[in-house]
């Protein structure tokens, strides 16, 4: 694990102990715990920035549904926490890699926009914007093929 970043949190776990930003805190120790289990599982590989962009991801898309839950279930104090939730875990992560980015580097790629190079050319901007949406780069690829 990046230990800057696993002392970043430290501090912002600290930060936020002092403030009294409960939300924060525990989100921030979820965000703690989750990257120690990726960290210390069996057969474990070092963490990246983009394993950790990954479980920071998982974290987020975890809350959305549950937040959406919430909100069905008429609990909307319970969804607003989970939206909270959210908003701290995407100070973690890089923009969203847009339409645009993975159009351009569609055209840029160098691989004639045939349906057999679908596959080469997702893996391509996959590589160039690893924490892409994967559906998203999928979607856009499939729409520009011939």
């Amino acid at each position: 694990m990046n230990d800057l970043l696993f002392d970043q949190i430290n501090k912002l776990i600290a930060d936020a102990t002092f403030a009294q930003d409960n939300v924060r805190m525990l989100t921030l120790r979820a965000i703690k715990a989750e990257l120690l289990k990726a960290k210390t599982a069996k057969n474990a590989e070092p963490l990246t920035k983009n394993k950790e962009f990954q479980i920071l991801k998982k974290m987020v898309k975890q809350r959305e549904e549950s937040a959406k839950m919430y909100e069905d279930a008429n609990r909307l104090e319970l969804a607003a926490n989970e939206k909270a939730e959210i908003s701290i875990l995407l100070e973690f992560l890089p923009e969203e890699v847009g339409v645009d980015e993975i159009e351009f580097a569609m055209a840029t790629c160098g691989i004639d926009p045939y349906k057999e190079n679908m596959g080469s050319i997702i893996k391509l901007i996959k590589e160039k914007y690893p924490t892409a949406d994967g559906k998203l780069v999928a979607d856009t690829v499939k729409s520009h093929l011939v």
